[in-house]
């Protein structure tokens, strides 16, 4: 881990009360509100894509959603710091891991690997005991091996404002022992949940190999599992309505298919009666002589009659009109002359 090379910007009191109450932020609005800018801002999305390559490896990390806390240390970590005033808004600890009256460890000492391979061989070491006395739970609240001069600093831990911050916890611890709220020897759960219950820092790691789930973790997963839910009633919905376009689209064509077949049917239906029309005309010119000029034609009937001995009369009026029809549409006036 590195500090930090870059000053966080300061936020006003109004800014920080718009935010501090929230008990879960997203990443988005994290990485603004770290770089001193509104998430409502007009410029907060030219803001964003000047960091989307931290956006993308925090979201393929699964850090989507979090409480203000982690996100404290996730801006930490990743060298966006928020401003101390957000540390003193937020955490119990304040900007470092205090208590109220001294400073133990700065933060960028606390995400120092020297500090996390102390850490990790403390976890490796401690968390499978029974128990913890008083003394040792301090000592590693501390991050130092109990009953040793083992520091993570390279140096004996009783020295300085490390031991002023030993002696307070211990005037804190055995006030609460009194009152029975910790024993002298409890199950490694109980002190981490103590420690952290007076604003002591415990790192997620600790939680995490001692098999603890912290409600703000908890919390996080129902933000979470609300946003994949409201995420999955969108698709459904965008699924709803597409179906109901492809529906709509199949029924137009299937209705642009009948109209198809209905325009095939009239035209055939309509060629067949021009050439009945035809075949009539051609008849009656032929085998009666009919000529459409003459008012008085008896063709006509004479077509009628023989209709009629065929059994399947028709009106001599009917044929007269036929006949009329047939020979304006399909013979051209001049032949009649011929």
């Amino acid at each position: 881990m590195t500090d930090s090379q870059q000053m966080p910007a300061r936020p006003t009191e109004q800014f920080i009360e718009a935010w501090i109450h929230q008990s879960h932020w997203a990443l988005e609005e994290a990485l603004l509100l770290a770089l001193g800018t509104s998430p409502d801002a007009d410029g907060a999305s030219d803001t964003l894509q000047c960091h989307e390559t931290l956006l993308a490896r925090a979201q393929r990390s699964g850090d989507r959603f979090g409480t203000p806390t982690d996100w404290l240390w996730w801006a930490e970590r990743n060298n966006i710091p928020f401003h101390t005033d957000w540390w003193l808004a937020i955490t119990p600890e304040g900007p470092i891991g205090y208590d109220g009256q001294h400073f133990a460890h700065h933060r960028s000492e606390m995400l120092s690997e020297q500090y996390l391979q102390q850490e990790r061989k403390l976890i490796g070491n401690w968390t499978r005991k029974p128990y913890w006395t008083a003394r040792e739970a301090i000592d590693l609240s501390l991050n130092f091996d109990p009953f040793t001069t083992d520091g993570w600093r390279g140096e004996a831990p009783e020295t300085g404002e490390t031991i002023c911050e030993r002696e307070d916890r211990f005037r804190i611890l055995k006030r609460a022992m009194e009152i029975g709220e910790i024993c002298e020897k409890s199950p490694v759960k109980d002190y981490l949940l103590w420690l952290k219950k007076r604003g002591y820092y415990v790192s997620p790691a600790w939680h995490r190999a001692a098999g603890l789930v912290d409600q703000s973790s908890r919390q996080s997963e129902t933000v979470k599992l609300a946003e994949m839910s409201a995420e999955n009633a969108d698709l459904q919905q965008q699924l709803g309505e597409r179906d109901e376009r492809l529906k709509e689209l199949q029924q137009k064509l299937e209705a642009a298919s009948r109209e198809g077949d209905s325009r095939t049917q009239k035209s055939a239906s309509t060629l067949r009666i021009a050439t009945l029309q035809k075949a009539l005309i051609a008849c009656a010119v032929d085998g009666h002589s009919y000529d459409p000029r003459q008012n008085r034609s008896d063709v006509p009937k004479q077509i009628a009659d023989k209709s009629a001995e065929l059994g399947c009369s028709l009106d001599p009026q009917t044929v007269r009109r036929l006949l009329k029809e047939a020979s304006e549409q399909h013979v051209d006036s001049d032949c009649w002359d011929s």
